[in-house]
Formats: C-alpha cells, sequence, structure tokens
C-alpha cells in the first residue's frame, strides 16, 4: 500500500463505531459536524459534553505491524465495511418496527454486527495475554527438544487429536505488545462467524419506548447469566442486551416457549433498571444524549423502590 494511501486510514480506532455512537447524540447536535452526548466516568470526574468521535477509540488498535514494518489494516477496513452496511438500516429503527427476524438477512447482518462488537472490545487483550503466560508457564514444564521447544506430538481438541506443530513455539514465547495485538486481531477474526450464529440460535425481541430513554456505553454488548457464576455466550440462560438507539433495545434471551421478533413496550418501572444494567456492563463510561445526572437518578429512584417492594 502507497505511503499516501495510508496516511488517509484512521489512525485512532473506534471499538465502539462513530456511526452506532452518534444516535445517542445530544438532539440539538447530533447533525452537526461534531455531535456530542453527555459521558459520565465510573472513576473520575463529573458528567459533561464531549464529542462522539472521542468516545471509545484507541489509536492503531486494529492495525499491528506487519512483517514488512507496515500497519496492517485487514482488520480495520472489514470492521469498517460491517459498519457501513449497518448504517444503512439503522434509522429504519427509527421510524417504526422493523421486522428483524423475518428478513435473515438483515438478522444475520444484526448478529455479525454484535458479535464484533463483543470480540473486539479492548478488555479481550489482557485476557489473551494472561492465556498466553498460563499456556507458556505450562510449556515450560514439558521435557524440550534440542531447540527449545516443548516435546508435543499432539493434542486433543474437540474430542479429536491434532498434529501439534511447536516450530513456532520460541516466537510464541516472546511475544511482544505488536505480537498480542495480531493475537488480538486473529481472535476477532476467527471467532466472530461462531459467535454470530450462537446469537442466531436464541429468541430475539425488542423492547420499544415512546420517548428516548437508553443509554449506551463503552461496553455495549451486554453478557448476563443469572443462574451461573461462570458462562459463555452458548451457555444455556445467557441474556444478550444491545441499545439500538436511545428508544429501541435488543434482547437476545432461551425463552424458545416465548414468541419470537416481538416488540415489547416499556414497562411501568421506566429505564432506571435497563439502564442500570447497561451500566453495570460498561466498563468505564457511559453516554447518553440526556444528561446523566436525570439517567442516574431514574436508576436510584428504581434501586429504593425495589427494596422497598422486595424488603431488602
Amino acid at each position: 500500500m502507497s505511503t499516501r494511501l495510508q496516511k488517509n486510514k484512521a489512525k485512532k480506532q473506534h471499538w465502539v463505531p462513530f456511526s452506532y455512537l452518534k444516535n445517542f447524540a445530544i438532539p440539538e447536535t447530533k447533525y452537526h459536524k461534531e455531535p456530542k452526548g453527555w459521558i459520565f466516568s465510573k472513576n473520575q470526574g463529573d458528567p459533561k459534553p464531549v464529542p462522539i468521535r472521542s468516545f471509545a477509540r484507541k489509536k492503531f488498535l486494529y492495525s499491528p505491524i506487519d512483517k514488512q514494518g507496515n500497519r496492517s489494516w485487514e482488520t480495520e477496513d472489514k470492521l469498517h465495511g460491517l459498519e457501513s452496511l449497518m448504517g444503512r438500516i439503522w434509522r429504519a429503527f427509527d421510524k417504526g418496527l422493523v421486522d428483524f427476524v423475518g428478513n435473515k438477512s438483515l438478522q444475520k447482518g444484526l448478529s455479525l454486527y454484535i458479535a464484533t462488537l463483543y470480540l473486539r472490545h479492548p478488555s479481550n487483550i489482557p485476557l489473551i495475554k494472561n492465556i498466553h503466560s498460563q499456556l507458556t508457564e505450562f510449556y515450560e514444564t514439558l521435557p524440550k527438544d534440542k531447540r527449545g521447544n516443548p516435546l508435543i506430538g499432539e493434542i486433543v481438541y474437540g474430542g479429536k487429536e491434532v498434529d501439534f506443530d511447536n516450530s513456532g513455539y520460541q516466537v510464541y514465547k516472546s511475544a511482544d505488545e505488536n505480537a498480542f495485538q495480531h493475537m488480538f486481531v486473529d481472535y476477532i477474526n476467527s471467532h466472530a462467524i461462531e459467535c454470530a450464529e450462537i446469537l442466531l440460535e436464541k429468541r430475539w425481541s425488542i423492547i420499544f419506548s415512546e420517548k428516548p430513554v437508553f443509554i449506551t456505553t463503552d461496553s455495549p454488548v451486554v453478557v448476563e447469566n443469572l443462574n451461573r457464576e461462570r458462562f459463555g455466550l452458548k451457555t444455556q440462560g445467557t441474556i444478550i442486551t444491545f441499545p439500538i438507539n436511545p428508544s429501541r433495545l435488543l434482547i437476545l434471551d432461551d425463552l424458545k416457549n416465548e414468541p419470537n421478533g416481538r416488540y415489547y413496550p416499556l414497562g411501568d418501572h421506566g429505564p432506571g433498571p435497563i439502564n442500570l444494567s447497561l451500566w453495570r456492563g460498561a466498563k468505564e463510561n457511559m453516554l447518553s444524549h440526556r444528561h446523566t445526572d436525570e439517567v442516574l437518578k431514574e436508576m436510584l429512584d428504581w434501586a429504593d423502590e425495589f427494596e422497598k417492594e422486595n424488603d431488602v
């Protein structure tokens, strides 16, 4: 790739797409060149309106350096392509009731979009480093060949015996930050379709509000399981919640006896319990089209009401 074309690439890359985030902009700024949203942190400072473009992004997050010393833009280009595709249908959710289950192409697109949002968060990099550390510690306990590589002929994966190639072990063992970044983008690319297929197996429904009330966060795909401490997307009972925009909230669950593809009006408790769940799932920041003091008050009011009703 030429130097000129590389200069046109985004150096600061969003892990929550700007095309999605601008749906949560302060209304009077939504169509400005630089829309703003109210941001509130779990760890520091007071709420403040900030440019949405500066939210949830990191320099060269999906563009590690390749063997030739150049930035690799492949994953960033793939993600941008998916964002552009979904951006074409996003406004439809503002206007009415989208048939998000009957339209299989749309449902598959949404599944892949949500799956990549779940996988592409930078908090997954420390998890990858931790797995690397555990594997390296284990391999170091094993007998070695003349090159210092672990003597493993084969491993059992998914109930099948697979030949183990130890030739790249020394490179793997000495992984640096750029290598971990390569592992991160490989993780996204190798797991996205698998995760999307898991999401397609769930029951899909949407909670809608006549008024825009829902927030989003720096980690908008919230994965919960009320019955298990350790769980994953595939675990029975796992619920995935994703705010599409301030008036539409997508829920994926395992209630297969309930109708699929239904819209349900927001309940009498209002947005407090839903926004509290989204806020618990945030890594650090919430983003809202309205002042976050109002959002937090709704959460606290609902929590007080819940404690009184349940004598907590």
